[in-house]
């Protein structure tokens, strides 16, 4: 990662996305809306093969579903921040679950945000970039 100058959210290029989605149709939705922005989003279409992309890919960002078979987003989030390669990566919860008391596990978990299906694809893009820029100032001045 070039800790060098920070990269402003609006350049985008080159940031790498990491999509956890089981339903294809939403999965296709967002890497569609993250390419536009310029960005290099990745899917994957399960918790288990997720976990499997993290053990060795780099990514700057984290759009994670939480209800999906075998292993859940939960479970995913916990593997994360539980390595130390992918434990500063931010992580947007995208889900179905909309209760009060989900929405709270998902940040009392560390989540940066949580957001609930529906969803604005405009809202999504505008919250990746603006945890895109904090995440980059962080890196650069050494958090």
């Amino acid at each position: 990662m070039d800790t060098q100058r920070p990269i402003t959210a609006d350049e985008g290029q080159g940031t790498r996305v990491l999509i956890v989605e089981d339903h294809p149709m939403i999965a296709e939705l967002v890497e569609t809306r993250l390419r536009i922005e310029g960005m290099r989003p990745t899917k994957c279409l399960g918790g288990r093969e997720a976990i499997q992309f993290l053990g060795h890919a780099d990514v700057d960002l984290v759009i994670l579903d939480i209800m999906m078979p075998e292993v859940d987003g939960y479970e995913v989030f916990k593997f994360m921040k539980s390595q130390e390669r992918t434990r500063n990566v931010p992580v947007i919860f995208l889900t179905a679950k909309s209760t009060q008391d989900d929405v709270e596990k998902g940040l009392a978990m560390g989540a940066e945000y949580y957001i609930t299906k529906p969803f604005s694809g405009a809202d999504l893009v505008r919250k990746v970039k603006i945890l895109l820029e904090q995440h980059r100032l962080g890196v650069a001045a050494g958090a």
